[in-house]
């Protein structure tokens, strides 16, 4: 893909001529947030604390008459880019004004400079960068940035603003190679193979006496889509995100609930994961962000468990 540099001293200026709402990482203490702009920003590091889906996919949102607002998302990492494209395919097919999931939304990512604790997507085969689903990608260098162009709404808004940037120098191509390398390596363990046969709960049953049904593994992940439909002043149909981790998430009419047991709830989400989402959307459900190990108040790690269903 075409590339081009901006350097340190620029890089202000050209956000500055963005248009439209734009979101940024902002760095409080040791970790990430997004933030609406102007505010200190920051590309480095890894994925923020709470994904870019809130930006994206509402926890609650009036359904008619939505509210259509041009943003742009600026400094995505490679897994949430990932999940956004996934919810796409959720949500895309049905609704293609969507205000969230529209094509008009800018998207800029941001390779990772560092591997997070809990991070474990090239484990799953993926990288710590974007490879498609951009606008444009940014690459950080210590002199400046390696913008990727990956759409011609990317190469227009470069074209744009082509005052701030230069040719990219093999030595500084050289340099994100060497930088991705590394970060690639920082994340350790080993590469996750699923048997499907094993999504049992069997097979991890002390991690399942762990779990205490809260939610925040599937409200902090970047890909969960379930919702719940609800109404409020005259009569407006409400979108609120619901979880397969509640207790009475698969309750119907007259109280039956197939999923009542923990542990069936439990393997329904890997299984909704790595076995329904493949089938159903072409991908699995999991980007490897690792923001539900960090989460979670039972202390489950989502990597430990997955490599015991190999």
């Amino acid at each position: 893909m075409e590339t081009t540099f901006i350097s340190n001293d620029k890089i202000k200026q050209f956000i500055d001529r963005i248009e439209g709402d734009l979101y940024v990482p902002h760095k409080k203490e040791d970790y990430f947030q997004w933030q609406k702009y102007p505010s200190d920003y920051s590309f480095d590091g890894y994925r923020t604390i709470l994904p870019p889906k809130f930006l994206f996919y509402s926890p609650q949102e009036v359904l008619v008459n939505k509210k259509v607002t041009k943003r742009t998302v600026m400094g995505i990492k490679g897994c949430d880019l990932r999940a956004i494209l996934f919810l796409r395919k959720v949500f895309k097919e049905g609704d293609s004004i969507d205000p969230f999931f529209r094509e008009d939304n800018f998207i800029i990512s941001a390779d990772c400079s560092e591997a997070g604790e809990n991070c474990f997507c090239t484990l799953l085969g993926d990288k710590p960068y974007a490879e498609q689903g951009f606008d444009l990608n940014i690459s950080t260098l210590d002199d400046g940035f390696i913008f990727e162009v990956g759409s011609e709404r990317g190469k227009t808004l470069i074209e744009k603003n082509k005052e701030f940037f230069i040719d990219t120098s093999s030595e500084q191509l050289s340099l994100r190679k060497k930088m991705r390398d590394k970060v690639t390596k920082e994340i350790k363990g080993k590469k996750i193979k699923l048997d499907k046969k094993n999504l049992s709960s069997d097979a991890i049953m002390d991690e399942i006496k762990k779990c205490v049904s809260c939610s925040a593994c599937t409200n902090i992940c970047p890909s969960c889509f379930c919702f719940l439909l609800g109404e409020k002043k005259k009569l407006e149909k409400v979108r609120f995100w619901d979880s397969c981790q509640l207790p009475g998430y698969a309750r119907v009419a007259g109280g039956a609930n197939p999923r009542k047991e923990l542990d069936k709830r439990f393997v329904h989400r890997l299984q909704c994961k790595f076995e329904y989402s493949p089938v159903r959307f072409g991908s699995v459900g999991c980007f490897g962000c690792g923001r539900c190990t960090s989460s979670c108040y039972g202390g489950i790690d989502f990597q430990k468990t997955l490599s015991k269903l190999g």
